[in-house]
């Protein structure tokens, strides 16, 4: 960043130098980025203020794992209201880089900027954790996962996240220089490792090893009740092929307790055979598919996750540690607002991922955008109902319970 303000004041005195022509601010560049930024922008902002109003309002939505999504899209939306459009106007809005938006906003631009993928880190291993108990220890999992302890668990991770990005608040700064302002901060190589190894590092080998251990119970059971349905289609073989095992047959003898022997001459003609067992194959029960269904999504929104951010952390370890300086007129600039656009949009991808991934999700946004009764009226929830399962008792997309009609029989 600081590298970065030595650009931009550069570019506002040396117009002379071949160097001060920038690569990013061509026309054949600089529209693109703008028209990608802006899309981001859109997709970001109604994506996550859908989500949020989804899963805050429709009653099938109101999950354990969606309550930690929702604070997600609330940091996501925060990025789309304070970090896009202003990192667009620094980098390609005007020429040299300027920044016409003031102190205060430089502060909450590069602070919010730095706290919300730390925030989404968080927030995703606290999902992680809440699945893992629901999973492997459903029963700890009545006691752990209670709402006041996901509050508590959801608060820590915004405190933490705000209290070791301050910094960035505090040596953001708006520097001014012959009618060029730039929003910069000092140079921070150590706290740039600690950031990446903090908070990119260590959540997502976490990430990877809570859900591989998930994901091997829920898939592993699969197989096991295929063997067991193998089990029982065996044993049922067995016992069809021996209907007459019991049964007397001509000529057959058997011994009385008084010592006389029996032999018997006639087949009876009530002689029936044994009625053939149906065997019933275990059904594959509705809550194991629906966390199935859960975890592929959870996946698939880590995975982004890691895949688009990790462009902004490699570039500001580079950044930081690098000596020498790369004239402005190289192409090479242009990875500064691709890694900012990636980073940006794997706050935007989450809602895409929620509609493309859960059915429930999209039935819930149907009723939503289409306003049918009964979406944003409260219903009290059974007190039976366990907390560590997000498959509701039966799959439908009615937002509320249906009256039911007694009939008398006649």
């Amino acid at each position: 960043m600081l590298n970065d303000t030595f650009r931009i004041i550069s570019n506002a005195t040396l117009d002379d130098d071949p160097c001060s022509v920038s690569f990013i601010d061509q026309p054949f560049v600089k529209i693109p980025v703008m028209i990608i930024y802006c899309l981001v922008f859109v997709v970001c902002l109604s994506g996550n203020f859908l989500t949020l109003i989804v899963m805050t309002s429709h009653p099938m939505m109101r999950t354990p794992t969606n309550f930690f999504l929702s604070n997600l899209a609330i940091a996501d939306l925060l990025v789309a209201i304070f970090c896009i459009l202003q990192n667009m106007i620094h980098i390609v809005g005007f020429d040299h880089g300027n920044w016409p938006l003031g102190p205060v906003m430089c502060k909450l631009y590069l602070g919010l900027t730095n706290i919300m993928p730390c925030t989404s880190a968080g927030i995703l291993v606290l999902v992680s954790l809440e699945k893992y108990i629901a999973v492997l220890h459903p029963l700890s999992g009545l006691k752990l996962l209670t709402p006041e302890h996901r509050w508590v668990a959801t608060m820590i991770v915004w405190v933490i996240s705000i209290l070791v990005n301050f910094p960035y608040f505090l040596y953001a700064q708006n520097y001014t220089y012959l009618g060029v302002s730039a929003c910069f901060r000092g140079s921070m190589p150590i706290w740039n490792s600690f950031s990446f190894i903090v908070w990119y590092l260590i959540p997502l080998t976490a990430l990877v090893f809570i859900y591989s251990r998930i994901s091997h119970l829920l898939w592993t059971s699969d197989s096991n009740r295929q063997s067991s349905r193998q089990s029982h289609e065996s044993n049922g073989s067995l016992e069809r092929g021996n209907g007459y095992a019991n049964t007397a047959q001509p000529g057959s003898s058997w011994q009385m307790k008084n010592g006389r022997i029996v032999v018997y001459k006639q087949e009876s003609l009530l002689n029936v055979p044994k009625r053939e067992k149906k065997v019933k194959e275990p059904k594959r029960p509705k809550d194991t598919e629906g966390r199935r269904k859960v975890v592929r999504l959870l996946v698939a929104v880590v995975v982004s996750f890691a895949l688009l951010t990790f462009p902004h952390h490699a570039r500001l370890l580079y950044t930081s540690f690098q000596t020498g300086t790369i004239c402005n007129s190289n192409w090479t600039m242009i990875f500064q607002p691709l890694s900012y656009i990636f980073l940006f949009i794997s706050s935007a991808i989450n809602p895409i991922l929620y509609a493309c991934l859960s059915k429930r999700f999209r039935n819930a946004l149907s009723d939503v955008i289409h306003c049918r009764k009964g979406v944003f009226s409260r219903i009290s929830r059974s007190r039976n109902r366990t907390l560590v399962s997000d498959v509701p008792p039966e799959d439908s997309r009615c937002p509320s319970p249906a009256p039911i009609r007694m009939h008398r029989i006649r």
